[in-house]
């Protein structure tokens, strides 16, 4: 009779693999731009610094009008606490915008055909 060994495939092996290989950076980065997609960010993503204090990674990802601050437990790979901070608006000292300058045109117009 022929004994089968019972041996891990290389699947087995890499997920095995992947629960004890510590995060890095671009894997906590990762998590964090998958995290803040799911909770309906789907565009301007951008992460800024992604840095390990404390035994946490921080991931800063910045979004169109807002700044995103990921906090992941690099050993359980589980987002501890985030944040989103809006960005402070600029004040520009010439505030016309495109609908002020639309509705002089359109204003100047009318009174020029009456």
């Amino acid at each position: 009779m022929s004994r089968a060994v019972a041996t891990p495939t290389h699947a087995a092996r890499g997920k095995e693999e992947a629960k004890t290989r510590p995060l890095n950076a671009e894997q906590a980065t990762a998590i964090a731009v998958d995290f803040i997609r799911r909770l309906g960010n789907k565009r301007r993503l951008n992460p800024k610094s992604a840095t390990l204090q404390n035994e946490i990674y921080i991931v800063e990802i910045e979004l169109k009008k807002a700044t995103a601050k990921v906090q992941i437990d690099p050993k359980t790979k589980e987002i501890k606490e985030y944040s989103i901070e809006s960005k402070a608006e600029e004040i520009s000292s010439f505030s016309i915008n495109l609908k002020s300058i639309l509705l002089m045109v359109a204003v100047s117009a009318v009174m020029y055909i009456v």
